[in-house]
């Protein structure tokens, strides 16, 4: 492993041998349990579509103990919420909410390509497509505020810590950023980015910040080949042959952003704390175990003090 300023880039070490990994995960995640079992602490899973987020947070929960909170209601990506079931049901609304608004979104940036492909910029075609993915783009905003808001304000309530899919600071500063800078044309409009940038310092500024960000990484090449395997609904379907256009181009300037966006988010005075960075192309944390306890001791190595007694 890398440090530099509090980021910490996670490296396999390949000098375990076989007949060590299991005493070498299962020590670190015993330490890891009992650590934030004590010290109730934030972990902010961030990344690209498709870098895997939501595969490091489930891992993380059911190794360690945390709580999960995610994005969307996938089956398999359940929250988990330990002793606090009253939360599935306002959490899994919110979260059903969320992936039919994006749903929209996407069908409104496929629907603005095709016209784009058979209409001249200002046509009434054109304007009516566009104000539709406008008003769209807005709206998936809306709807992720209102979700990453009632996750935050339920974490201090919940026993232990909790590891979380995303980042409402994460969408502002790379999925926004892209959406009003990025595409051919602005999505999102600067009308719209100020309406997202009052929510946040009106709602999010007192709420409870990360203990520890984990940014996953790749070349777009990965990305692409992940969202085409996993064949959610909402980026395509399950019988799409391929990864649908708008959504490339939305993957290809995200990863651009994400590449700036911890220095984004020290600007903002909206983060200032240690930073795991995991390519996900090189660290195959699902199904390399060597790659895990990479990431697991990295995690280790950036919250937990060197003199805690597990």
């Amino acid at each position: 492993m890398t440090a530099d300023g509090g980021i910490l880039e996670v490296r396999e070490d390949e000098t375990i041998r076989r007949h060590q990994i299991a005493n070498r995960l299962t020590n670190v995640e015993r330490r890891l349990l009992t650590y934030l079992a004590k010290h109730q602490t934030l972990v902010a899973c961030v990344g690209n579509i498709g870098a895997g987020k939501s595969s490091l947070v489930k891992l993380l929960a059911y190794s360690t103990g945390m709580n999960a909170l995610f994005e969307l209601p996938d089956e398999g990506f359940e929250d988990h919420v330990a002793q606090n079931p009253s939360l599935f049901p306002l959490l899994a609304t919110a979260k059903n909410s969320a992936k039919r608004t994006l749903g929209r979104y996407y069908g409104a940036i496929n629907e603005f390509i095709e016209v784009q492909a058979r209409e001249a910029a200002e046509s009434p075609g054109w304007v009516a497509a566009k104000r539709n993915l406008e008003h769209a783009a807005l709206d998936i905003q809306h709807a992720y505020l209102d979700l990453r808001k009632m996750q935050l304000q339920a974490i201090p309530h919940l026993s232990s810590s909790t590891c979380v899919d995303g980042s409402p600071f994460a969408d502002r500063y790379a999925f926004c950023e892209v959406l009003h800078r990025d595409m051919d044309v602005p999505y999102l409009t600067a009308e719209s980015l100020q309406v997202i940038d009052g929510r946040l310092d009106d709602e999010f500024r007192p709420l409870v910040r990360p203990g520890l960000l984990v940014l996953l990484k790749s070349p777009v090449d990965y990305l692409l080949r992940n969202i085409r395997e996993r064949q959610r609904d909402e980026e395509g379907g399950r019988h799409a042959d391929d990864v649908p256009e708008g959504l490339r181009r939305l993957v290809k300037a995200l990863n651009r952003r994400y590449d700036h966006l911890v220095e984004k988010l020290r600007e903002g005075g909206w983060y200032e704390g240690p930073v795991l960075v995991i390519d996900v192309s090189k660290i195959d944390f699902v199904s390399n175990v060597r790659h895990l306890i990479a990431v697991y001791e990295g995690i280790e190595t950036l919250l937990v003090p060197k003199d805690f007694k597990g």
